[in-house]
Order: structure tokens, then sequence, then C-alpha cells
């Protein structure tokens, strides 16, 4: 089993350009194309879809490079997100719809470490 140091490195390189370009993308944005795109797999076609997608996934390894971070600096992580958790795509498009209205235009990212301080606490 890979040590902390080595596991971060590992999930900020699978994190990459989804990361980046998740931070780039607001939560209204991704509302919007998230609520407009149809329920079936071609759909992931569309670059816009697509960018989404790759925002989604880039935020939830953005959280993980974070927590993995904090831990392999000896600092209490900000959240303690479960190696099992599994967001799913329903899941994660409803809380950005939760989102109040003032706050839909912070990043995704920023979205979404605060729904996993909120959801996932150190304990």
């Amino acid at each position: 089993m890979p040590n902390g140091r080595v596991l971060a490195l590992i999930i900020a390189a699978l994190a990459g350009p989804a990361a980046a370009q998740s931070s780039a993308m607001t939560v209204r944005q991704f509302v919007e194309i998230a609520g407009s795109t149809p329920r079936n797999p071609l759909s992931l076609m569309r670059p816009s879809v697509r960018r989404a997608w790759d925002t989604m996934e880039g935020s939830i390894n953005a959280a993980r490079v974070e927590e993995a971070q904090a831990r392999t600096s000896g600092r209490t992580p900000p959240f303690c997100i479960p190696a099992t958790t599994n967001i799913s795509p329903n899941d994660f498009i409803a809380r950005m719809r939760a989102v109040p209205g003032a706050h839909q235009n912070q990043p995704v990212n920023r979205a979404v470490r605060s729904w996993m301080v909120e959801r996932f606490p150190c304990r």
C-alpha cells in the first residue's frame, strides 16, 4: 500500500487537467449544462457536457488531493472522505442545484469543498 505522500501524488496526477478545468466553471454554469442534458450516454459527446463531467470528476479529485496533502503534511484535513465513497452524478447535480442563488457564481471546486466539509467531517 503506498504511503500518504505517494498517494497524494497519484491522486494529483489523476486529477490533472480535469481539476484545473473545474476551477474555471461556476456552479451556475454547471447547473445550466446539467439541467439541459438528456440522460443518455451519447450526451457525453457534447463538448459542454464533457466539460461539465470533467468538472464534476476534477472537483471531487481536487478535494481528495487536498485531504491527502493535509494528511501528508501532518495537518488535520478539513474533511475525511471515505475511500469507498461513490458520489453519483445525480447526487452531484442535486447538490449543485441546492447551492443558494447568491453563491451560484462561485467555482464548482469551492462548492464541492464546502459540501465535503459538511458531508464528511473528520471525527
